[in-house]
């Protein structure tokens, strides 16, 4: 089982891992901003008499302009019961509100790199910004021991979100007199999930959401890791053999849209069966160039939708995160298979998830090594309606004008890319055809958990976004590029699903305009 001290040291190893991944690094991008032109009515230090029952300012204090940032009033405060807030108000605002998301169990500090960038960027934009930790400390509460407590755990699942919207605007109408004019929500992977809470729990708060690779179905997720860590650590499969793995996919996938560039613009259309298309080992003989029959085994596991009580439960894994990264390691490592450390992304969250969610106070890894899928599962209806965001009605978010932007790296290690598109069609299927009028998908070719990977990787999908609201352009497409060593060596549209990015036959094959978005 992890020590306290090992799920934490993971948890920050994961956080760094996405703090310049993707398209969070350079959201606002490619926005022009209007000038920033409305001035504050008080001053800063006066928004410390909002204090009340529920709420505690703590600080509000003036910063001054730096090169990263303009002068802005910066707020800490805590609702109850430890429900912690940071929002920015910026000395010349553009009348726009934004708030961003959390990333695995969150409970982040607020001086994380990646969480002062993000304020930074947007308050460069002139936006008021606001973010929360929904509820906990992950240096106090790391993984998700938070969820002892009843209240921490609905925090996170949803209560957090809609506090710190409404707590937001509320500074922000006392500051400057007016009420935003459009808000919105950008996350990815947990924070990904929480905007798709916000549409479907509180469509009123927000008039854009960006939700990149939402953890939607995070109960269910967290089971099957259970399930298919039970399989690997049953018939596991060597890292060394990780590299053969992707070789023989891509050889089998790569070409299967009819160019072969190194990405599978679409795992679903591909048909790799392991049994199948894997070279195989002589029995009882074992080698570096095949798979031996319990190896095979564990990657069909991985590969095939799992069922519970009869009944499908969850979608297998698509192929392409195998794919080895230039000068590093395959995208299974450390995630869908243990490292050379004995670790795994899915093993901790799994152990965590029963630990602390699913079976408080059970030894995790006991209940890993004799998880039964087929067998009651306790809390997991309730934990389904406190912590996923998998219901298709959209009706309310769409009624009061929002637009929903969902994109999806096809190649995630971490997340199953199926989900999405199974939402996204459920969504359709829930809402009629015109669902693309309000709600977009996007899948990534190539791309890891919310950036990374072989793909063009590298996106400003708020932009897209705000213009969408506030012209009433629905992204067509969104231009993505991949970066290696600082420069660009790709670049591809990305296109609203079931769309794809098509070669038009002529021209560099890394250029996006020599693609279009079309049919399968």
């Amino acid at each position: 089982m992890f020590t306290t001290h090992r799920a934490l040291a993971l948890y920050v190893s994961l956080s760094a891992l996405l703090s310049g991944q993707g398209a969070g690094y350079v959201q606002l991008r490619d926005w022009t901003p209007p000038a920033a032109t409305t001035a504050p009515v008080i001053p800063c230090n006066k928004l410390l008499s909002l204090t009340s029952l529920d709420l505690s300012v703590i600080t509000a204090e003036p910063i001054p302009a730096t090169k990263e940032a303009p002068a802005h009033c910066r707020v800490f405060l805590m609702a109850q019961p430890e429900l912690h807030m940071e929002v920015r108000l910026p000395a010349n605002w553009n009348g726009r509100f934004y708030m961003f998301g959390n990333g695995g169990w969150a409970g982040e500090a607020f001086d994380t790199p990646r969480r002062v960038a993000n304020h930074a960027r947007a308050l460069r934009a002139g936006f008021a910004t606001a973010s929360t930790d929904t509820g906990h400390s992950a240096a106090q509460e790391p993984g998700a021991s938070f969820a002892l407590t009843r209240q921490k755990l609905l925090d996170f699942g949803f209560r957090s979100l809609h506090v710190t919207a409404q707590t937001a605007k509320m500074l922000v109408h006392t500051y400057y007199g007016a009420a935003p004019s459009r808000s919105y929500y950008d996350g990815c992977s947990q924070g990904g999930r929480q905007g798709l809470t916000l549409a479907q729990r509180f469509p009123d708060d927000f008039d854009g959401i960006v939700a990149g690779a939402p953890a939607l179905y995070n109960s269910r997720n967290m089971v099957t890791r259970a399930y298919w860590m039970k399989g690997q650590d049953a018939n596991p499969l060597p890292p060394a053999k990780l590299p053969l793995l992707a070789e023989t996919v891509y050889a089998k996938c790569d070409a299967a849209d009819g160019l072969k560039d190194g990405l599978i613009t679409d795992p679903l259309r591909c048909n790799f069966q392991a049994a199948r298309d894997l070279p195989r080992c002589p029995a009882a003989q074992d080698g570096p160039t095949c798979f031996t029959a319990p190896e095979i085994a564990s990657i069909e596991r991985i590969h095939t939708d799992v069922t519970r009580q009869g009944k499908r439960f969850f979608p297998g894994w698509p192929v392409g995160a195998e794919v080895v990264v230039p000068g590093g390691n395959s995208g299974w490592l450390g995630q869908v298979i243990r490292g050379t450390d004995g670790r795994s992304v899915w093993a901790n969250y799994a152990q965590e998830f029963f630990r602390y969610m699913a079976a408080p106070g059970s030894d995790a890894a006991q209940a890993i090594r004799t998880f039964d899928i087929n067998k009651d599962i306790p809390r997991l209806e309730y934990l389904h309606q406190t912590i996923d965001a998998s219901d298709p009605d959209l009706t309310a978010f769409r009624q009061r004008g929002g637009k929903l932007l969902i994109y999806f790296g096809w190649a995630d290690p971490q997340l199953n890319p199926r989900v999405a598109v199974e939402y996204y069609e459920q969504v359709t299927a829930q809402m009629g055809a015109s669902t693309p009028e309000f709600a977009r998908l996007f899948m990534v070719p190539g791309m890891f958990h919310c950036g990374g990977g072989v793909g063009a990787n590298t996106f400003d999908a708020v932009t897209p976004l705000i213009q969408w609201v506030e012209a009433g352009v629905a992204p067509q497409s969104i231009p993505a590029s991949q970066v290696s060593g600082g420069k660009t060596v790709r670049t591809r549209p990305l296109c609203p699903h079931p769309q794809v990015a098509k070669y038009k036959g002529a021209g560099n094959v890394d250029d996006a305009a020599n693609f279009l978005c079309a049919a399968p």
